[in-house]
């Protein structure tokens, strides 16, 4: 995993897959099945003493270079609980981007891939079985159109989550006839 030279040395499991453009949704049609050429999102947890020694002095080399480029002074990194601490949601099973000149690509997430501000990560209310996502990727990709969103001068359209929750859903039963 290379995210760049100065976090080489931190644990893989503070280091996650992310969808980080709308342009990775929309090249890859209704499936996300590979992160590998996904970027690394660095998502430390506000605690810190949950690591063991040697990660801690790695962790704490990182935040002291992070924190020397000026990390902690961002408009976000001063917002946060804990300004290095991104807070990551678990993996959507199903993504969305939210802002483009086209409508929404809706995303079957098979690579578990966590994502930024830069789409809507989808998490139904109840479990539903493969087959009922998959056809609510395809359902959602071909019914919903930009007249659903807000467009804006120059024709970006954006949905935002109020849009997308207005967007009909049939119900799994139905969607299993279609």
């Amino acid at each position: 995993m290379d995210c760049g030279e100065h976090s080489n040395a931190l644990p893989d499991s503070v280091l996650y897959p992310s969808v980080t453009k709308a342009r990775e949704l929309i090249t890859s049609g209704l499936v996300l099945r590979d992160a590998s050429r996904l970027r690394y999102v660095i998502d430390l947890p506000v605690d810190l003493t949950v690591f063991n020694e040697t990660e801690r002095r790695c962790i704490d080399q990182f935040l002291r270079i992070a924190k020397k480029c000026g990390a902690d002074r961002s408009f976000v990194a001063r917002n946060r609980k804990a300004w290095w601490s991104v807070g990551l949601y678990e993996p959507a099973p199903i993504l969305a981007t939210y802002m483009a000149r086209r409508p929404p690509a809706f995303v079957r997430n098979l690579a578990d891939a966590r994502h930024i501000n830069i789409a809507h990560g989808l998490y139904p209310r109840e479990p539903l079985a493969e087959r009922v996502l998959r056809r609510l990727v395809s359902y959602l990709a071909s019914m919903t159109n930009v007249a659903d969103g807000r467009t804006y001068a120059g024709g970006l359209t954006k949905f935002e989550p109020r849009e997308m929750e207005r967007i009909l859903v049939p119900s799994p039963e139905l969607l299993l006839t279609m």
